[in-house]
């Protein structure tokens, strides 16, 4: 499990509105402890049921500064890195819904991901939603 449903990442930079106030980085750290207490529990059995190694499929759910967020098939969550993926797959695959299969190289325990590496691609959809062809 992980906070990646709930929370948003942006690879934008960010408008400041009335009332923002900014903080530092260890208050920011604290405060995000604190949001991501709630999914430990899931987090630590996912990352028993999938040991280094283990090679494990989902479907893409977007991209950001982290790489590729990939949603696997028993509701855990992953990342990749981007650019080995974009050099060995046909391009037209590089879209959300996609399958993509990975082995377990580590865990992000700040963020409640798997670490994917070795990715593969074979073009087919989780069938959750039309993908546009351009």
């Amino acid at each position: 499990m992980s906070g990646s449903p709930d929370f948003y990442l942006t690879d934008q930079s960010v408008e400041w509105m009335e009332g923002d106030v900014p903080i530092e980085s260890a208050e920011f750290e604290t405060v995000w402890t604190k949001a991501m207490a709630p999914y430990q529990e899931e987090w630590n059995r996912t990352r028993q049921r999938y040991p280094e190694g283990m090679r494990v499929a989902g479907a893409i759910m977007f991209f950001s500064i982290h790489g590729i967020h990939i949603a696997l098939s028993d509701g855990g969550y992953a990342v990749t890195a981007y650019e080995p993926v974009r050099s060995r797959v046909d391009h037209s695959y590089l879209y959300p819904h996609y399958l993509i299969e990975g082995t377990v190289q580590g865990v992000d325990g700040v963020n409640c991901w798997l670490v994917l590496g070795n990715c593969t691609m074979s073009g087919g959809t989780d069938g959750k939603e039309t993908i546009l062809q351009f």
